[in-house]
Order: structure tokens, then C-alpha cells, then sequence
């Protein structure tokens, strides 16, 4: 599936409704990319409840948020292979990571700047995230010209992996760059 960037806010989400293996999750996890001035923004959405890592803190960076329910993204050069991995936790705690290869950290902090919001409830939760594009220039990205994939973890502790990768083959793993479509802008 491909990731849509809005250049206006997005009217429309679109969704991940399908897990790993294919199978329906309901109620969906919806998503969305806008870019506005000098920032993308990155917005995630389930009206179920969420599992949150205990030591996460509202708009704080905080490692291992993946190990329970969070958003994702993947945005990749297409050119050098080069990528970021965006975790965002439906508080708005956020982590993130740039990778130089399939899962080869590389030596790069984590973008500055980072600006989130959330609301959460025991029946549902929004987040999002405003990521610097001058952060993402600085990781070797581009918004305008990546591979795109969103992500999303839910139903801790009975995992369910949702992603828009054009490939779901094998065990759980998003970390596949050559299966991230390019962005749209629209």
C-alpha cells in the first residue's frame, strides 16, 4: 500500500486493517503524513485501548517503545538506502533511530526538535509527531522523494504487526526497505 504525504491537512486517513499474515484487525489503526512549512507531521489513530511502556512520558524520547502498542514509520532514501525509524507511542512518548542498512544502526543522533501531542483514553488514543525537515536533511532524507512505509504495533501483549510494506512474507520484520513503496505526494 502506498503512503500518501498530504501537502494540506489530510482529510481522509488512510488505514492499516490488516495484520501481518492478512488477517482483519479490528477496529483499524489509521495514519497520516502532512507536509506543512518546514515540518512533517505524522499522525496515528485507534479507538481501542493501548498498552503503554511504563517508562514512557508524554512527548519524551524513550527507547523500546515497539515492545508495546505504537505507530510507526520508515522513511528511506531511495538512493542511498539510508533510513529512520520513527516509533510513536499513543501518549507522545517517541523514539527514533537512523539506519545506514537493514538493521545497522548507524551512528547519528536522533532528529532535535521533535514536537508531539496525544490524547489517550482507556477506549482509544491519538498521537502525532512533528519532525523537523532540517533534522531529516540532516539524516540524508527527503520526504518528498522516499520510500514510505507506516507501521503499527497493538494488542500488546498478544501482538498484532500492522504495516503498509508491499511485502509481508516470513515472520514479522519491518525492517525491509526494498518493500517500502515510494511516497505520494497529493
Amino acid at each position: 500500500m502506498e503512503c500518501l504525504i498530504h501537502t494540506t491537512t489530510p482529510t481522509l486517513p488512510q488505514q492499516m486493517s490488516r495484520d501481518w499474515y492478512g488477517a482483519a484487525v479490528e477496529p483499524p489503526v489509521s495514519f497520516s503524513f502532512e507536509l506543512t512549512g518546514e515540518t512533517l507531521i505524522f499522525r496515528a489513530a485507534c479507538p481501542a485501548p493501548a498498552l503503554i511502556n511504563p517508562a514512557a512520558r508524554p512527548g519524551a524520547f524513550c527507547p523500546e517503545l515497539w515492545k508495546y502498542d505504537t505507530a510507526e514509520f520508515f522513511l528511506a532514501s531511495p538512493v542511498t538506502g539510508h533510513y529512520l525509524e520513527f516509533n510513536l507511542c499513543p501518549n507522545g512518548a517517541w523514539w527514533a533511530q537512523a539506519f545506514s542498512a537493514p538493521r545497522v544502526a548507524a551512528d547519528t543522533p536522533a532528529p532535535e526538535g521533535v514536537l508531539t501531542e496525544a490524547a489517550y483514553t482507556p477506549t482509544g488514543w491519538s498521537t502525532q509527531a512533528a519532525i523537523p525537515l532540517t533534522e531529516l536533511g540532516r539524516l540524508g532524507l527527503d520526504p518528498r522523494h522516499c520510500l514510505l512505509a507506516a507501521a503499527a504495533i497493538v494488542h500488546s501483549p498478544d501482538y498484532l504487526f500492522l504495516t503498509t510494506a508491499d511485502n509481508q512474507t516470513g515472520e514479522p520484520d519491518f525492517h525491509r526497505p526494498a518493500c517500502w513503496p515510494p511516497a505520494k505526494l497529493v
